[in-house]
């Protein structure tokens, strides 16, 4: 990933929180705050100008909340991902977010080297989406499952296991091919054999579908 800074455009509604995260940043070293808005609509306007490198979006807000501002980017074909902040460990929102397409997913009660990493994941192309967050959802016996109804996956092979939490943790190819040894397309083929077994899309479904079942 580019060690240049990081562009962030900060959405939130809640004025006190909006300058607790603006504090937060002003000590992120190599994050740069281009931008704030009180809401999806009004980050929609700025986002064409702005360009960042990362929404760093509320959940909940008036007008058009995270979700929407997630779909209105899609609808617009703006690639910018959006890193999604929420104030409850709500498995049903984590989901929803996931699906939207959110690159990030974390509480607000969170300390100022959580956060920049999870830019900095997000920005190089990574997720940031904290299992720890979803722990209910994990656990033996959980009635909220986000595949209800799928058939269980072909096994990893450990290899494919240890490559699928590395994704989890927001590496990208590149960073795991030099974590594990092996050369960036070596790595590649291991996320379409994990992709194909799980049967999944991308990285994101990948991961969800790993949260679910309790693999990572």
């Amino acid at each position: 990933m580019s060690t240049s800074t990081i562009r962030v455009l900060l959405v939130e509604d809640q004025q006190l929180v909006r300058e607790g995260l603006k504090g937060l940043l002003a000590l992120c070293e190599g994050i740069e705050l281009v931008g704030e808005a009180e809401d999806g609509v009004q980050a929609l306007a700025m986002i064409p100008e702005l360009m960042p490198d990362v929404v760093l979006s509320d959940m909940r807000m008036p007008r058009l909340d995270g979700i929407g501002l997630l779909r209105a980017l899609a609808a617009r074909a703006l690639a910018v991902p959006v890193l999604l902040l929420t104030t409850f460990d709500d498995r049903e929102a984590f989901d929803e977010a996931v699906r939207a397409g959110a690159k990030g997913f974390l509480l607000k009660a969170i300390s100022m080297e959580t956060l920049a990493q999870a830019l900095r994941e997000v920005a190089g192309g990574g997720l940031a989406l904290r299992p720890g967050l979803t722990e209910r959802a994990t656990r033996p016996g959980s009635s909220e499952r986000a595949f209800e109804g799928a058939s269980d996956p072909e096994p990893l092979s450990p290899k494919e296991l240890q490559v699928l939490r590395l994704v989890a943790s927001g590496r990208s190819n590149t960073e795991i091919a030099e974590l594990l040894g092996n050369s960036e397309g070596v790595i590649k083929n291991h996320c379409s054999a994990i992709f194909s077994k799980m049967g999944v899309r991308d990285r994101t479904q990948a991961v969800l579908r790993a949260i679910d079942l309790g693999w990572i």
